[in-house]
């Protein structure tokens, strides 16, 4: 089992739950950390997804089925970039794109600030159409939009609004 995210991880995800939860239309719902099956086997654990809601949805669901996740987002660290030789990092976007999740938001924390890149799922290939180095803004057209500064959303000593 790895160790619990630290706190600045923590702090982002929180707050991007937040902004993703107020933006979101009402037939996507948003969570952290939940279980998200790819394939019989395999089950993921991304830091936030955006998912389906409404009719037909079990709103109290402990793993959610991939064919219902619209978005995932991975926060990467300094100890996740050292090892991206290793699997995770590599292996996951593949996992994501294989199991037809249309949407993927990598945020890596630098010591400049969150580094984030957006992608949508084409033709089973990841095409980039976000891109926020640290202390631009990040905007996202979809599933959720949303225009937020990571560096600042971090950096505030509350949420906004």
């Amino acid at each position: 089992m790895s160790p619990s995210p630290g706190s600045p991880h923590r702090k982002l995800s929180f707050r991007l739950c937040y902004l993703f939860e107020r933006a979101r239309p009402d037939d996507l719902d948003v969570f952290e950390a939940v279980n998200v099956r790819l394939g019989p086997d395999r089950i993921l654990i991304p830091d936030l997804a955006v998912v389906d809601a409404g009719p037909g949805i079990d709103p109290d669901a402990v793993v959610w089925e991939a064919r219902h996740v619209r978005l995932v987002v991975g926060i990467n660290t300094a100890i996740d970039r050292a090892n991206r030789q290793s699997t995770a990092d590599q292996v996951k976007p593949a996992l994501y794109a294989a199991a037809g999740i249309g949407h993927l938001l990598r945020i890596d924390l630098t010591a400049a600030g969150p580094d984030a890149t957006g992608y949508a799922l084409r033709d089973g290939r990841w095409v980039e159409t976000a891109r926020a180095r640290p202390g631009e803004e990040l905007v996202l057209d979809a599933p959720v939009p949303l225009t937020t500064n990571l560096a600042a959303l971090l950096a505030a000593r509350r949420l906004p609004g």
